[in-house]
């Protein structure tokens, strides 16, 4: 099933209908028309406001995206950020190979023909479960061979990828739709991957993805993540609450979070009257929201 919404957002997904194969929704969803960002201010308002993001898989409870109601996959992205490669090269190992199986690829919001960004779309022959979906990425880059930088976001269960969309720079043409091949058969390439030295070797070095989005590689974050947690869950006062939501925005920064997680945790521990009997409104929540990402960008630190 296709699942779709915008980013910052508490309401649930919206299911699309009549959709018989999920593949075939990239075929004919049309090309969102944004404007290219001209500072991170607008990017990240464009990405959490604006955007459409896509899940594709199963969805259970209330729709709402999270870890929890995502119970499988069934398409498999990948986000090709600052690929150091010519255009021409990079496409032309997509094609060369991925001949064989269904894909789909187009250009995200930030790419330029000297800024190349794409995303990959590929077919499953079967819904993945969590791990499965985490050892497939890892697979599929080492398979791909491409240089570039890899979005620690991909990793995150519940991410929504973007649509298809249009800026000045870019266009629907760019699209790339391959399809009437064959979609990737999992449990081979999941068995391959098993038995691989990169894989044994990638686990040796503890670089396997964490199941959490709170911790990172780093040593004794795993003491991090659980006071982290404990102040999370145990709020703030009324007269403290924005000083307090400063603090924990910039924690969950400094472990590079992906933007979408901050929001979606801001807006459930803020609405949460247990934790808060009196939230603060939708309005202040969101200055602080953009306030603190706006500080961290500025000091040098990576958006997810």
């Amino acid at each position: 099933m296709i699942y779709t919404n915008i980013v910052k957002t508490l309401a649930p997904m919206h299911e699309v209908k009549n959709i018989d194969r999920d593949f075939d929704f990239f075929k004919t969803c049309k090309a969102q028309r944004l404007p290219y960002p001209k500072d991170k201010d607008e990017e990240l308002k464009i990405k959490t406001q604006q955007m459409l993001i896509v899940i594709a898989g199963t969805i259970l409870g209330d729709l709402k995206r999270n870890n929890t109601n995502l119970v499988s996959r069934s398409l498999l992205f990948i986000d090709f950020d600052d690929v150091q490669e010519t255009e021409s090269e990079f496409l032309g190992k997509i094609t060369d190979k991925l001949k064989a199986v269904n894909y789909c690829l187009y250009p995200t919001l930030k790419y330029k023909p000297d800024n190349i960004r794409y995303r990959l779309v590929l077919e499953l022959d079967r819904a993945v479960s969590r791990e499965e979906y985490e050892k497939l990425l890892f697979g599929l880059c080492l398979d791909l061979a491409v240089k570039f930088e890899f979005d620690e976001s991909n990793k995150t269960w519940s991410q929504g990828q973007g649509l298809p969309i249009v800026t000045e720079f870019s266009s629907d043409n760019l699209r790339i739709f391959h399809d009437g091949f064959k979609p990737i058969p999992v449990d081979k390439f999941l068995h391959r991957i098993t038995n691989s030295q990169q894989w044994v070797d990638a686990q040796k070095k503890q670089r396997l993805p964490k199941t959490s989005s709170y911790t990172t590689n780093s040593s004794g974050k795993q003491k991090y993540t659980g006071v982290f947690l404990e102040q999370l869950f145990e709020g703030a006062t009324v007269g403290n609450r924005n000083i307090w939501w400063r603090q924990m925005v910039d924690k969950m920064l400094s472990v590079d979070t992906p933007i979408e997680t901050i929001a979606k945790v801001m807006g459930a521990i803020n609405f949460n009257l247990e934790i808060f009997p009196e939230p603060l409104d939708q309005k202040e929540l969101d200055t602080i929201f953009h306030s603190r990402i706006k500080n961290h960008a500025e000091k040098g630190g990576n958006l997810y």
